[in-house]
């Protein structure tokens, strides 16, 4: 999943130097799925960190 939004990411880079043009829709997107990385790595975390 991360890989994915990284590759989005690059693309919207692209298409903004080359256009001047990103939509807001698609930057929202991006930014949830980024959100949901963060959520599942937090949630990760915790568990590890319960792991003794």
């Amino acid at each position: 999943m991360l890989r994915r939004c990284s590759n989005n990411l690059e693309q919207y880079a692209r298409k903004a130097n080359e256009t001047g043009n990103v939509y807001a829709a698609e930057i929202a997107n991006l930014q949830n799925r980024l959100d949901e990385i963060w959520e599942l790595t937090r949630q990760s975390l915790v568990w590890l960190a319960a792991i003794r």
